[in-house]
């Protein structure tokens, strides 16, 4: 991440209460930073944090998608394909739904694309399961112009 990123404000959360899964994120993640989301990843919750973030108001999404690219780096998530897996599928779905919301942070998440598509047996993500992630990250780079 090259810029700091400010934690979002009541006024970036507008909305939230329409989508049950963004209101329970809300309850976990308003006004908190990247460091303290951390402890709401892995071991099987990054798959619901996908979800929520999906549907995020879009400042909110931006914010703490480095959250969870942050958790995918760390070392926590080696063995993790559940963590690893929804991470890319929340780029790639995201950027479908509401396009340029990916798209204008992609600089700061490549990285983590890029590491996620090199390292699939780090996280025992097996390609029959949950596909090649370096095709994965193909169409992500692909939709987001790249």
């Amino acid at each position: 991440m090259t810029k700091k990123l400010k934690i979002p404000d009541k006024s970036c959360w507008q909305g939230y209460e329409a989508d049950l899964d963004v209101k329970y994120m809300y309850n976990l993640f308003y006004g908190k930073s990247i460091d303290d989301v951390q402890q709401y990843f892995g071991d099987g919750r990054s798959i619901e944090r996908m979800d929520e973030m999906l549907f995020a108001p879009r400042c909110v999404f931006q914010y703490y998608v480095h959250a969870f690219a942050k958790y995918v780096m760390s070392d926590k998530a080696t063995g993790d394909s559940d963590s690893a897996s929804p991470f890319l599928t929340l780029l790639e779905e995201r950027e479908k739904k509401d396009p340029g919301s990916v798209k204008d942070i992609y600089g700061s998440l490549s990285e983590t694309v890029e590491f996620i598509a090199d390292h699939q047996e780090n996280f025992a993500a097996d390609v029959n399961i949950y596909g090649d992630f370096r095709e994965r990250a193909n169409r992500i780079r692909k939709l987001c112009g790249v």
